[in-house]
């Protein structure tokens, strides 16, 4: 397939220079990454029983479920880490294929809805490598989402068909989209419900028993194979793992502006799509597939039918009255005063079905629109953008709305209280895009046209080269050295940490610092003993106590020393080199005073055994 090589030669090019590197180089930075690396690793060393049972917070259960699991990833790089062993070529070779699978799945969905390969190849390049992904570098979750596009392709399929191959493929493709991101479990089954229900009422399949049966028993299928995967995460709430507050939805939840706002790598955009720079808040489509949606979502008139211009227009000032608002403006004129959107909102609904009342011809359009691949991408494109912007709606941090549909969704559907990103709703909404970007080209119908939208998409996504083997050194608590890079091979002391009984527990000091901890856990690669230390997306609270009692080590040496024990270590590893001003030699000693015997000295690194 050329769309196929095509995204390949993409890929190479828009992720330089990572494949000059695969078995070394880490895309994005020193943090999350490694996490997921050893996320991967875990998965393809320890799959089956105790596989939720993860190395780190010893002695907490269910430590893989404090994070992703990866599960669908793992799957796909299995076979490479047991010939290989070399966890960040795994790591890497997934990185690309995201890019690459996106593309395909995004082509096969667009053709299928236009029948236009032209447009349907510009489809899966604004899709793969649409400016978010240029912010997603370092969370291989985010950019795990090419099986939306497979999911909808293969019901799409199976309508036009009929064939149970079809649904049998929809299925698979939503098992993995489920598996690949928690996230995308919660943000994407629920568009694939409403997809369903909106190709069975465009084709009056309401009374097809057979048909519905087929569905209602995919869809059965699905939840049961996710449901594994889930009830850990059910367990670690009744265990008492704490919901994320509203507080932290908020604050990673994407602004008005975000999505005038890009990534500052992007060459093009990075330096002038700079309205409200915040922590997941780059979201910035690029004007060529903002446009394109546009005249795509828009309908076509056909032949000489009447349009109601009137009301279209009344319709159109009130949108245009609603984004004003939601820019965080108001209105005020002499006879017209417009400041709050929820009353704007409400009255704007009123309007609308008064005018859909009054007008056949408005009826006719919009039930013609709503039936339309068109209508249909449009309106989940706007149900995504307001449920990324979390449990209410901020325009450069003001609130323009206190209660979004999105805090719904916390409140009432299990599952959402555990998620902090609701920006990440952002990869729906480019999924949509890229879909009434292709309707868009697909009206045009000229070739050339989509060759100049391919090229303009990929000007205004470049980002090459990304960031490779990042860290940063400013660290929460003080006293701590910078680390270097990452050793090519695991430090001596790990390999001696691999000898230990399989039963040892290992507490690595400095702990608590999420930079040093994450290496501790990629080493542990080696090994696989357990570590009282960990770093994920959560802590246990007994994990953030004993790093705060440490911090006061030298303050309250018997009161740390305390802690240490009760975390249950056999032996633990002072990385002296690690601290500032001599300090890591006072932390052996420490624990010498207090019995610890040491066993064995790697340069810096010094390893005891606890009484």
């Amino acid at each position: 397939m050329l769309a196929a090589a095509l995204y390949v030669v993409a890929t190479v090019i828009f992720t330089w220079p990572i494949t000059r590197g695969l078995a070394r180089d880490i895309p994005g930075d020193y943090g999350d990454p490694l996490l997921n690396i050893w996320i991967l690793a875990w998965d393809a060393a320890h799959f089956g029983r105790g596989w939720w049972d993860a190395n780190i917070f010893a002695p907490h259960p269910l430590a893989l479920g404090y994070s992703e699991h990866l599960a669908a990833q793992a799957v796909q790089a299995a076979p490479i880490y047991w010939l290989t062993g070399n966890a960040i070529l795994c790591y890497n070779l997934l990185f690309l294929s995201t890019y690459v699978l996106s593309g395909v799945g995004a082509f096969l969905l667009a053709r299928e809805l236009t029948g236009d390969d032209a447009a349907a190849t510009v489809a899966g390049l604004a899709f793969a490598f649409a400016p978010y992904r240029a912010t997603s570098v370092p969370h291989i979750q985010v950019l795990s989402a090419a099986w939306m596009p497979f999911t909808l392709y293969a019901f799409r399929r199976y309508f036009s068909t009929g064939r149970t191959r079809a649904l049998a493929g929809a299925a698979a493709a939503w098992l993995l989209q489920n598996l690949s991101c928690g996230y995308y479990l919660l943000f994407f089954s629920p568009v694939v419900l409403v997809y369903l229900m909106w190709e069975i009422t465009t084709r009056q399949m309401w009374n097809d028993r057979r048909a519905l049966t087929a569905l209602a028993a995919t869809c059965l299928a699905v939840a049961l194979f996710t449901a594994p995967f889930v009830a850990p995460y059910l367990e670690l709430r009744r265990l008492g793992f704490n919901p994320r507050s509203i507080g932290e939805t908020r604050r990673f939840a994407a602004d008005v502006y975000g999505y005038l706002t890009a990534d500052p790598s992007l060459y093009i955009w990075g330096r002038l799509a700079r309205a409200w720079p915040k922590a997941e808040g780059a979201l910035f489509p690029g004007l060529t597939i903002a446009l394109l949606s546009l005249y795509g979502a828009a309908r076509p008139r056909t032949g000489r039918e009447s349009r109601p211009v009137v009301e279209q227009f009344v319709l159109l000032l009130l949108v245009l009255v609603i984004v004003w608002l939601l820019l965080g403006y108001s209105i005020r004129l002499p006879v017209l005063r417009i400041t709050r959107l929820s009353r704007t909102l409400a009255a704007a609904g009123l309007i609308a079905a008064a005018l859909l009342a009054w007008s056949r011809e408005l009826r006719r359009s919009a039930a013609d629109w709503i039936r339309s691949p068109a209508g249909w991408f449009a309106l989940a494109a706007l149900f995504a953008i307001a449920m990324s912007f979390g449990p209410d709606i901020r325009a450069r941090d003001r609130v323009v709305l206190d209660t979004n549909i999105y805090s719904y969704f916390y409140q009432y559907v299990p599952g959402y209280d555990g998620l902090r990103v609701p920006a990440r709703f952002a990869m729906i909404v480019t999924l949509c895009l890229a879909m009434l970007a292709a309707i868009g080209l697909a009206k045009i119908r000229r070739r050339s046209a989509a060759v100049v939208a391919g090229v303009l998409i990929a000007i205004e996504s470049f980002a090459a080269p990304i960031p490779i083997n990042q860290h940063s050194s400013g660290y929460e608590r003080p006293g701590l050295a910078p680390l270097a890079d990452l050793e090519r091979r695991a430090p001596d002391v790990y390999w001696y940490i691999a000898s230990l009984p399989a039963d040892a527990v290992v507490a690595e000091l400095p702990l608590g610092e999420p930079a040093f901890d994450v290496r501790y856990m990629f080493y542990s690669t080696v090994h696989w003993r357990r570590l009282v230390n960990g770093y994920t997306g959560g802590l246990p609270d007994e994990y953030d106590a004993l790093d705060r009692t440490l911090q006061d080590l030298f303050i309250r040496p018997d009161r740390a020393w305390s802690a240490l024990r009760a975390a249950g270590p056999t032996h633990v590893i002072v990385h002296e080199s690690f601290y500032l001003d001599g300090r890591g030699p006072l932390v052996s000693d420490w624990l010498r005073a207090h019995g610890a015997r040491r066993t064995a000295v790697f340069g810096a690194d010094r390893v005891f055994q606890m009484p």
